[in-house]
């Protein structure tokens, strides 16, 4: 299993860039009003701030799958700074799209600044936001050929990175130690791979990086090669496969991705004994 480590001079300079641009060398000031938020968007592993960035905001219940036509979309300037309007009607959904990097989107509550931002925040900005080159990131998880049963990605926090309760119940996946750094295993690394143990348990360390996968980007593996996801709405998929996807619930209240590798039996057997 690969672990994550730091990887020469250029994580190390990169990681010190991203934690000390903050002071805001080398970047034309702007101005905000009380009402507006001076954001930073910058690539996630070197450091360097990103032209041509884009953030839309949208207030619930839109979502950028279903846009209010009213939401607030920002251009971030030739510095990687935005100035994002401050919203107090609820939770806020932050969409960044910059070209050449992976699309991100991250909630907020009362409309203030996704948790994960505002832990990157110092005097001069109230948050940053890192965004990795793309393409995105693959994880490959080897199993047995005759395992059958759950399978569960245990997901541990990089060191500087940790779980956070934000508000009464919502927890975050945030940078909390000046020793964070955004790369996974090596700078441009995305295709990464893992085995299963004998009982379907996996131990991986992630960056946010990994922690965002969604699940088609993750794969399983065994010696007859990819196992097909399945749909228990679909009752002619009884054969061999993975039930179940990758969930923000799972991810940020049990700190795990679970699935099961199986039959369709098999996997309505395994719910019945969990009720």
């Amino acid at each position: 299993m690969k672990q994550w480590i730091g990887v020469g001079c250029m994580v190390v300079v990169g990681a010190l860039f991203l934690l000390l641009l903050f002071a805001g060398a080398g970047c034309a000031p702007i101005t905000t009003a009380p009402s507006q938020y001076q954001m930073l968007v910058v690539d996630a592993e070197s450091g360097q701030p990103l032209p041509g960035v884009v953030v839309t905001l949208h207030v619930f219940p839109g979502s950028p799958d279903a846009p209010n036509p009213n939401a607030v979309r920002v251009k971030g300037n030739d510095q990687g700074e935005v100035v994002a309007p401050k919203h107090n009607e609820g939770p806020v959904l932050w969409q960044v799209q910059a070209p050449g990097y992976i699309e991100q989107r991250m909630s907020s509550t009362k409309g203030g600044v996704p948790a994960r931002y505002a832990a990157l925040a110092n005097e001069k900005y109230d948050g940053v936001i890192p965004l990795y080159r793309l393409p995105e990131p693959k994880l490959t998880v080897f199993i047995g050929d005759a395992y059958a049963g759950p399978l569960t990605i245990n997901l541990h926090p990089a060191p500087g990175f940790a779980y956070q309760t934000v508000g009464e119940i919502s927890k975050v996946f945030a940078p909390v130690g000046a020793e964070a750094s955004f790369v996974q295993n090596m700078s441009g690394e995305r295709i990464f791979t893992v085995t299963a143990s004998l009982e379907g348990q996996v131990d991986l360390t992630v960056t946010p990086l990994l922690f965002d996968i969604q699940t088609h980007q993750l794969q399983v593996v065994d010696e007859s090669g990819a196992l097909p996801y399945r749909d228990i709405a679909d009752a002619e998929n009884e054969g061999r496969g993975v039930w179940g996807v990758v969930t923000e619930d799972d991810k940020l209240l049990h700190e795990q991705i679970r699935l099961f590798v199986g039959t369709r039996d098999a996997y309505l057997e395994f719910l019945r004994t969990r009720l």
